[in-house]
């Protein structure tokens, strides 16, 4: 199992991260409806990795290099996409360290 496998097969949830440089779109695992994935490719973003939570913690797996920046952003972008749209039978604190 690839980095990116564990991390889906860990996380309590997780997202396929896509981007081409600026642009970037966080998507849950699953299949993608043709008309999204079409909106996608004419942005032309591509899949470079993961993120999930694994522990209530955030971790991604890229398959690109990635300042630091970046991926805290997207790390920021998944917490709050998380908070808002998947619901928990008990609520983990995500503000706990």
């Amino acid at each position: 199992m690839d980095a990116q496998e564990q991390l889906v097969w860990d996380a309590e949830v997780a997202a396929a991260v896509l981007a081409n440089g600026s642009d970037v779109e966080l998507i849950d695992i699953q299949p993608v409806l043709a008309d999204k994935a079409r909106s996608f490719a004419e942005r032309g973003l591509a899949c470079v990795g993961v993120i999930g939570l694994v522990d209530g913690e955030p971790r991604v797996a890229l398959d690109v290099e990635m300042d630091s920046e970046t991926v805290a952003t997207i790390t920021k972008v998944f917490v709050a996409h998380v908070r808002k749209n998947v619901r928990w039978t008990a609520q983990p604190d995500l503000n706990a360290n």
